[in-house]
């Protein structure tokens, strides 16, 4: 039984002491269960409740299959001597009863690295499939955790191994215990490029492979037959990424852009795996693709012209797409060169992070759907970085709105035709596109500028059957005041509100359902690569 977090159980044990009696006369099952479910620090603390309670954790927790020390209410307040000695402590309660899962989490890792290791070691010696050591928190620049070459020699039943600020230096790929890896996540691991080589080719069940922040890695080669899921995240040393994986069908990358040079392996390349009778052209079908290079510098067309070269065809067959801005810099690049646009029949979401917002940022953002045709994408999310702030432009101009006819929203004349001008006019293509099939947008950090108020504009006279519109703004929206800010918050919705009934009237067959609120009062629907924000800081 896992350890997991419920108030109705911490209610229970916190009445313990009122109503001893009673609980007194619970059978022993039902008080492990009750104390199974709080979380670990709250069930030690129940010692001092009676003494009928003094070991009911510790009984509870070695009649589960799951060992896990990475909530932080266990760290917070214990001595690394009481941390260990609680472990050791349940482990020797545990027996010789099998272990299927076994996480830590823990900070210092100096004050625990023999103690670590071995706890790590025991796990594999009672049949843990899935081990987790995260040696991350509070990180202060010291050394990994250097895990010995024997740790992973003997064969185990490990399926699932996820490290955090850890050394495989010592451990070799083709260790018997890795054999059986489906999934393998490093944070912070010294790891060099042909160690991650040759541990994806010797795990043959190797399913999914994330590598968040280890900065050794430079040149990176993944090849096999199995691997559906990778996850490349600031992992700021890397130049070249090759892929010959036929099964991928995820793909997530935050970094810096992989430029191509002809000189050099560089860049990102998606090949054939040749050989064994595997086809030379077997190249993944991607259906969830991540990709931002938000926070690494600025994007230079002289550099980074060939970054993105043949890689919007790779994810032709994506169902789920995240994009950043550097990737309508390259649309922009295709636009000039007259190359042609990328048909995407099975997009169904798409997310496009949004790093800054000037007209030209506008101009790309129209141009993106002009070149990427998705006849059938339903859920759209922009996510605006809540950094942008132009100081020429004021920061919520809706506070002394000019009537809705100044914003020069471009209706349909007496003829059938449009008419505007101005900085505010509706954006016009080469040739209109339609997104016939949207039914819900969100927009993240909304300020209501102008600029964004333009971008709205441009979905929603081509989205005619959307039902659903929910607005995000910044935390910090309006004054300090609470007051003010929901006022602010009301204002910026009977601004939007406006603006939706007049292109409805015109473009939608619908009035869609239009939501503006902060974040802590959001409670739509969020996109498939939600855990990404945090790393793009946007």
């Amino acid at each position: 039984m896992e350890i997991e977090s419920n108030p109705k159980y911490c209610r229970v044990i916190r009445r313990a002491s009122s109503e001893e009696d009673r609980l007194s006369s619970l059978p022993d099952d039902v008080l492990h269960s009750i104390v199974g479910r709080v979380p670990l620090k709250q069930a030690v603390r129940t010692n001092a409740h009676s003494t009928r309670w003094a070991c009911l954790w510790l009984h509870a927790l070695a009649a589960s299959a799951v060992l896990d020390f990475t909530d932080c209410c266990f760290v917070r307040g214990q001595s690394p001597g009481q941390i260990v000695a609680t472990v050791n402590r349940c482990l020797v309660v545990h027996g010789a009863a099998p272990i299927d899962v076994f996480r830590v989490a823990l900070s210092p890792f100096d004050a625990f690295r023999r103690d670590v290791v071995r706890w790590a070691a025991a796990a594999l010696g009672r049949g843990a499939r899935e081990v987790g050591v995260d040696m991350t928190q509070h990180a202060d620049g010291r050394g990994a955790l250097e895990l010995p070459g024997d740790l992973f020699q003997a064969k185990s039943s490990l399926a699932v191994l996820s490290l955090g600020r850890c050394s495989l230096c010592h451990v070799p790929p083709g260790a018997a215990g890795l054999a059986g890896l489906t999934w393998l996540s490093l944070n912070q691991v010294d790891v060099a490029d042909d160690a991650v080589g040759d541990v994806v080719s010797e795990c043959r069940l190797l399913e999914f492979l994330s590598l968040k922040s280890c900065h050794l890695l430079v040149s990176v080669r993944v090849a096999g037959e199995r691997l559906r899921g990778l996850e490349i995240v600031c992992c700021l040393a890397m130049r070249h990424l090759q892929v010959a994986e036929p099964m991928l069908e995820s793909v997530a990358y935050h970094g810096d852009v992989l430029i191509w040079r002809e000189d050099e392996p560089s860049g990102l390349e998606f090949v054939g795996l040749g050989g064994s009778g595997v086809r030379s052209d077997a190249r993944p079908l991607l259906k969830d693709v991540h990709l931002s290079h938000i926070g690494y510098g600025e994007y230079d067309q002289e550099i980074h012209e060939f970054a993105y070269s043949g890689f919007m065809e790779q994810v032709a067959h994506a169902k789920i797409l995240t994009l950043c801005s550097v990737g309508f810099l390259h649309m922009e690049e295709a636009r000039s060169l007259a190359m042609g646009g990328v048909d995407t029949p099975n997009l169904e979401e798409l997310q496009l992070l949004l790093d800054s917002m000037g007209d030209d940022d506008v101009t790309r953002f129209s141009g993106f759907f002009e070149l990427v045709a998705a006849p059938l994408l339903e859920r759209l999310f922009i996510r605006i970085s809540f950094l942008i702030h132009n100081p020429f432009e004021p920061e919520f101009p809706w506070r002394a709105r000019p009537p809705l006819t100044s914003w020069n929203l471009q209706l349909p004349d007496a003829c059938g035709g449009t008419a505007a001008t101005g900085e505010d006019a509706d954006i016009l293509l080469d040739y209109e596109i339609a997104l016939d099939h949207l039914t819900f947008l969100k927009v993240v950090n909304f300020r209501g500028t102008r600029r964004e108020l333009r971008l709205l504009r441009f979905v929603l006279r081509r989205a005619p059957v959307l039902e659903q519109l929910v607005l995000v703004t910044p935390e910090d929206v309006g004054t300090p005041g609470d007051h003010e800010q929901q006022e602010s918050v009301r204002l910026l919705l009977k601004v939007v509100q406006e603006h939706v009934s007049e292109i409805s009237k015109a473009w939608l067959w619908q009035e869609p359902r239009v939501t503006v609120c902060r974040p802590r009062e959001d409670d739509s629907r969020s996109p498939a690569h939600t855990k990404y924000y945090h790393h793009d800081r946007a």
